[in-house]
């Protein structure tokens, strides 16, 4: 299982991640990970428990294509720098990233507040409640494989 011990940046850069999952709960990670691993998905998933920090490493090491995530699954409701907090700031920096990222939206509630908000963002492309569905996850993968090539 890969887990990065709470997004040590150093760690991330030395892989390439297809997706990467935010959220402030450990729980969520761990319930995600024996998903991935159980439908033989996303093998090259890391994890963050800190938006804050991913925001960082994505704006510093935005030309790195080779490390960056195709797929990021976002939490919004996180203490300090939350969810809306990461994408408020992932819009500054959507346009020079070297390859785009798509953003989903994951979170234990579906306010219809939130998701309408979600879809003025080009760079979401979905809003999921928790725990994401076997098929969606199979889903996203195939869309995600079959880009890559592999």
């Amino acid at each position: 299982m890969l887990l990065l011990n709470y997004l040590n940046i150093r760690q991330l850069v030395r892989i390439m991640c297809k997706l990467l999952m935010i959220d402030d709960n450990p729980l969520e990670h761990l319930i995600m990970q024996r998903m991935v691993d159980n439908y033989n998905v996303f093998p090259n998933m890391a994890h963050s428990l800190e938006a804050d920090m991913t925001i960082s490493y994505l704006e510093n090491n935005y030309t790195d294509s080779e490390n960056l995530p195709n797929v990021i699954f976002l939490d919004l409701n996180m203490p300090k720098f939350n969810g809306w907090d990461f994408i408020k700031s992932f819009e500054k920096i959507y346009a020079k990233l070297k390859k785009p990222i798509d953003i989903y939206v994951i979170s234990s509630s579906i306010d219809s507040l939130d998701v309408a908000m979600s879809e003025k963002y080009p760079f979401i492309k979905a809003f999921f409640s928790k725990p994401i569905a076997k098929s969606t996850l199979v889903g996203l993968h195939a869309i995600y494989n079959t880009a890559e090539g592999n």
